[in-house]
């Protein structure tokens, strides 16, 4: 049996719980020209999953802001991230009439949001975040790959939120499947090297924890090769790092920086071909995201602007089917 063929099982892949991080990631030209789809037949159940989630992520924001006044400037750029994913999901529901009438599945209503202030209602988004997030991942094992790539950076963006995620790699089982793997491995490169870099500013727990993920990228890295049946991207020399690393912060900001630029190759990941793969990626680019934020929380940055972590615009609206 080759390689190429071998099955990891879904236990094995879903319960493994090493770190993930990321590495900066080259321009991806396959991913640019992708297309989004309206949702098929076969995918309108998970479609219908997600979109109640995220109704249910905005009605419980929506809660927390009026039970909590003073942490609106927390709370909004998250709620508008979630009303841009809704938006967005709702694109990709297209009810069918005639012999299509089917098609369209039933979406509920918001479920009651708990009005909790403090801690107490924090804590329960942080759950939320986390629980969608994982609900994304396992959507993207099921979804087709277009709609595998939405879920995915999706579940990227609520990661980053929740800052909690976990997963493993399965085989490789085509052509397009091994590009997406090198572009990947690639990133995993990149990400070694540049944590080799930025621990040596750092000290105490923030060094150990640098240590501690750049053995993670390792690992990953000969992950990813050890799937592959061709020859794996090698790793270059050195590489033109986005933050010149002169102290503990700027260190922070370029490990933030790998791990938001591994996200785009990991949603490009998911819009292969094996479903395990594409859960796989959904996962890795949660962890991505989750430990960009916790540099970011360190170096002081801002978070991100972008609801849809690594997805390219044209895949945020569905193309028409021929006769709609």
């Amino acid at each position: 049996m080759s390689r190429s063929t071998q099955a990891l099982s879904r236990r094995a892949l879903l319960g493994r719980a090493a770190v993930l991080g990321g590495g900066a990631v080259p321009v991806l030209p396959w991913l640019a020209s992708c297309a989004a789809e309206a949702a098929p037949r076969k995918d309108v159940p998970t479609l219908v999953g997600a979109i109640a989630a995220e109704q249910n992520l905005v009605a419980a924001y929506e809660a927390a802001r009026s039970a909590n006044p003073s942490q609106a400037g927390r709370l909004d750029p998250v709620l508008g991230h979630h009303r841009r994913h809704l938006a967005v999901l709702r694109r990709h529901y297209v009810p069918g009439s005639g012999n299509r009438a089917d098609e369209g599945g039933s979406i509920p209503s918001p479920d009651a949001a708990p009005v909790l202030a403090g801690a107490a209602g924090l804590a329960a988004l942080r759950d939320m975040e986390d629980r969608a997030a994982r609900g994304r991942m396992a959507d993207a094992a099921k979804a087709g790959p277009a709609l595998a790539q939405l879920l995915a950076s999706i579940g990227a963006c609520e990661a980053g939120h929740a800052m909690t995620v976990k997963g493993g790699a399965p085989p490789v089982r085509s052509r397009s499947d091994a590009e997406a793997v090198q572009a990947a491995l690639a990133a995993e490169h990149a990400a070694v090297y540049g944590y080799g870099v930025l621990g040596a500013r750092l000290r105490g727990t923030l060094r150990q924890t640098a240590k501690d993920l750049w053995n993670v990228h390792r690992a990953r890295r000969d992950q990813l090769v050890s799937i592959l049946s061709v020859a794996p991207v090698a790793a270059a020399s050195a590489y033109r790092l986005p933050v010149a690393v002169t102290s503990a912060r700027s260190a922070a900001q370029l490990a933030a920086a790998l791990e938001g630029g591994l996200v785009p190759a990991y949603v490009g990941l998911a819009g292969v071909s094996s479903p395990d793969l594409r859960a796989f990626a959904a996962d890795s680019a949660q962890r991505a995201s989750a430990w960009a934020a916790r540099w970011r929380s360190r170096s002081g940055a801002a978070a991100p602007a972008e609801a849809f972590p690594g997805l390219p615009s044209a895949a945020l609206s569905p193309r028409p089917e021929p006769g709609e």
